[in-house]
């Protein structure tokens, strides 16, 4: 017999798969490093609420300049700008946001920005914590 070249069916369909995993690992990859800095942010920011829940002591989010509280660093930009609120976002003991100066926030929205392209993180009354490209 002589001897049979090309693929068998078992063989083409393992490279089938494996394509389509690669494919699927690059596809849920973000474009650019705005969804990554929005969902990074995202995380900071529902951090320093569990934190401030679990310790029972007022935590301030990146750029908060609250006095006798702790912070939770957000070291995320590597591609965006961020417009953050301007008093200030700290989380008190019972997990809800609040400014520095005391007062309430409702909801807040940080603002990122790169190459003409906003996302947003959106920390609800609650304290819940979401974010969105736009």
């Amino acid at each position: 017999m002589a001897p049979r070249t090309g693929l068998s069916l078992v063989e083409l369909l393992v490279v089938l798969a494996v394509l389509s995993l690669v494919g699927t690992w690059f596809g849920l990859r973000p474009v650019n490093g705005l969804a990554a800095d929005a969902r990074s942010l995202a995380g900071a920011v529902a951090l320093a609420r569990a934190r401030a829940a679990a310790d029972g002591t007022r935590v301030t989010v990146f750029g908060a300049t609250c006095s006798t509280t702790s912070s939770v660093a957000w070291r995320g930009i590597t591609a965006a700008a961020v417009s953050e609120p301007p008093r200030g976002l700290l989380f008190t003991p019972d997990g809800l946001p609040r400014t520095c100066d005391g007062g309430g926030v409702g909801n807040t929205t940080i603002l990122l920005e790169h190459r003409g392209r906003q996302a947003a993180v959106i920390v609800s009354s609650l304290g819940r914590v979401r974010w969105e490209l736009r």
